[in-house]
């Protein structure tokens, strides 16, 4: 091997063990962060319109959730509304079902309610309840202890914390490390944004992916999109599409 060779070779080792070097945060100081990152939004509800998208096993069990006949990907339009704290629902609107009986799911601190059987797949509840956890708990005064309530309720240790990487950035994770197979969650290093949820549902660990904060359409409201991953690809999207802050949502949306 050549000199130039052997230093790259080690340049790349050096970069692969940067997060292992690094000073972490405690975990405290992390949930503190990213609940002032959120406080500073001064956001109290949210509506998302999008579209709910499923692939494989998921979408035909999404398909007969909805009603409808699916051999393959499933696209359908869905809204996704949260009020803080600890409310959130997704309602899916398949074609010519009528508003009252279009399939939802809603978490209303912490309790599950759903119709039209999507509270039946496990993906769609670990994306509702992550998206709830990160996203619709109070962050006035205690940021940090309101959080580590929260993650504590999805099973992850809020005694650890440790760097990773995450969608080609350096994450904190909390609750141990990037590949450990229990629950984690993944918070950027820079900006202190939820990035991955990882926590069991359904007897399994669902893998929850909070991408592209910071789009044209969510901003620092609400990410791109929210996957769930089945393996090496995402069985479940919600992608969002127009995001109104602070609307007035009735209380009969989260019974």
């Amino acid at each position: 091997m050549s000199r130039d060779a052997r230093r790259a070779a080690a340049a790349l080792a050096l970069a692969a063990a940067l997060p292992a070097l690094a000073y972490v945060l405690p975990v405290s100081g992390i949930l503190g962060r990213m609940g002032e990152r959120r406080a500073a939004l001064s956001l109290d509800a949210l509506e998302v319109a999008g579209t709910l998208t499923a692939e494989g096993e998921i979408a035909l069990r999404l398909a007969a959730a909805a009603g409808l006949r699916a051999a393959g990907p499933l696209s359908l339009p869905a809204t996704f509304r949260m009020k803080v704290p600890g409310r959130c629902r997704l309602e899916i609107a398949p074609p010519e079902v009528p508003e009252p009986a279009r399939p939802f799911l809603a978490i209303r601190d912490g309790r599950l309610a759903s119709g039209g059987g999507l509270g039946d797949l496990p993906a769609a509840v670990a994306l509702v309840r992550a998206a709830c956890a990160l996203l619709a708990t109070p962050v006035a005064g205690g940021a940090a202890d309101a959080y580590a309530a929260a993650l504590a309720r999805r099973g992850i240790a809020v005694t650890d914390a440790s760097l990773g990487r995450f969608d080609g950035q350096i994450a904190y994770v909390v609750g141990g490390r990037a590949k450990d197979p229990k629950p984690l969650l993944f918070v950027a290093k820079d900006g202190f944004q939820p990035l991955r949820l990882l926590a069991v549902e359904g007897g399994a660990l669902q893998d929850v992916r909070l991408l592209g904060w910071g789009s044209p359409t969510g901003g620092d409201w609400f990410p791109r999109a929210i996957e769930v991953w089945e393996g090496d690809r995402a069985g479940l999207r919600f992608t969002a599409e127009k995001t109104a802050a602070n609307p007035k949502l009735p209380e009969l949306l989260f019974p």
